[in-house]
């Protein structure tokens, strides 16, 4: 980023600054097109040109390594394997370079190439960008993929997309805890990590929009989100990533303990003080609530004696001391039960830091 200094100018009644060469020239402004000039609340000015061009693209070559087809018989097998993995590294490198450039706010990105994209590199690269929210194909053929975002990000609202996050975690802690009263199967497994995918897609989406207004200061005007705003909103949402995550993770351990009914109750009762730190916490976060933030440090309280409780069950339950698993199981589950109640601190933190105890 350059800076230029500037010698302020009086004409008549007005205060004129002349604008650097190069900002001038990149936009392609000349005598009489108009810019808009903004104030910003830290005493600032920004200077938009309002004809600039969105459309930010990028290009990436696609490799692939055929068979070699002139290889001597006795060494096709190896030869043959050698490729598969050299082409499996490249597709995977390429997915990467995708993957960076929607999250830095890419609106095309073209995939060229040389030669003929593989069937099997093709649908891998459809099947990632599925992941990715608003990305695209919107024109293939043979030897080139261009994908565009197609949502207007000056329409998206990174509240919303925070608390629909939220919301999604909410329903696999929930389901999570409650499973553990005979409601547990496989098929709730498989819609735990399914949703927990959907957490990462608006995660990434996120993501994406706080990049994006970070380099387009107009982008950042319009969504009203200062410099501090995106870097809380861009903490909060990775904690909640993380608790997603954690859920997880929590839930393949619960089938070790689910018959024990002296520790599900336990387990349940722990989960119902991190529900309430779930709900005080993003509240407290996105309404910069002071006494939501004291709400989830109470409800800690309650979950640190619950979590105790259960500690202590282990040592003094023979049955679970006699089975291994359970035991390994059940600390996993405190482990887990643990972080997800820190995640909720930390985002109560951005609005009021804990050690502020209410008296």
């Amino acid at each position: 980023m350059a800076i230029y200094t500037r010698t302020l100018q009086q004409i008549g009644s007005s205060i004129l600054i002349s604008l650097p060469t190069e900002w001038v020239k990149k936009n392609l402004l000349t005598k009489g097109r108009i810019v808009n000039i903004e104030t910003n609340s830290d005493n600032t000015i920004s200077i938009y040109n309002i004809n600039q061009n969105e459309e930010i693209k990028i290009e990436f070559n696609y490799h692939h390594d055929n068979y070699r087809l002139d290889i001597q018989n006795d060494k096709d097998k190896n030869s043959k394997i050698n490729d598969i993995g050299k082409s499996t590294e490249d597709i995977k490198i390429l997915l990467n370079k995708i993957f960076g450039a929607y999250l830095l706010g890419y609106n095309i990105i073209n995939i060229k190439s040389k030669e003929s994209i593989s069937f099997d590199d093709s649908e891998t690269i459809k099947k990632s960008i599925r992941k990715l929210i608003g990305l695209e194909i919107v024109d293939e053929n043979n030897y080139n993929i261009k994908l565009q975002f197609l949502l207007d990000a000056k329409t998206l609202n990174i509240e919303k997309i925070l608390n629909m996050m939220n919301s999604i975690i909410t329903g696999m802690f929930r389901e999570t805890i409650y499973s553990i009263d005979g409601k547990f199967n496989q098929d709730l497994i498989k819609k735990i990590a399914s949703r927990d995918d959907e957490i990462d897609r608006q995660y990434f989406l996120l993501v994406r929009l706080i990049r994006t207004a970070i380099m387009n200061k107009k982008l950042a005007s319009i969504l009203n989100l200062s410099n501090i705003d995106m870097l809380d909103y861009r903490i909060a949402a990775n904690f909640l990533e993380t608790a997603g995550d954690l859920i997880t993770e929590l839930i393949s351990y619960l089938t070790e303990v689910k018959e024990d009914k002296q520790i599900t109750d336990l387990i349940k009762q722990t989960g119902f003080s991190l529900e309430e730190m779930q709900v005080y916490s993003i509240e407290a976060f996105t309404k910069m609530s002071r006494d939501k933030a004291f709400k989830v440090i109470e409800n800690y309280e309650e979950f640190k004696i619950s979590l105790s409780n259960l500690k202590k069950n282990i040592k003094s339950n023979k049955d679970i001391l006699t089975n291994e698993t359970s035991v390994v199981a059940v600390v996993n589950i405190i482990s887990c039960l643990d972080k997800i109640a820190k995640c909720w601190i930390d985002i109560t933190d951005l609005a009021k830091p804990t050690y502020l105890i209410k008296p």
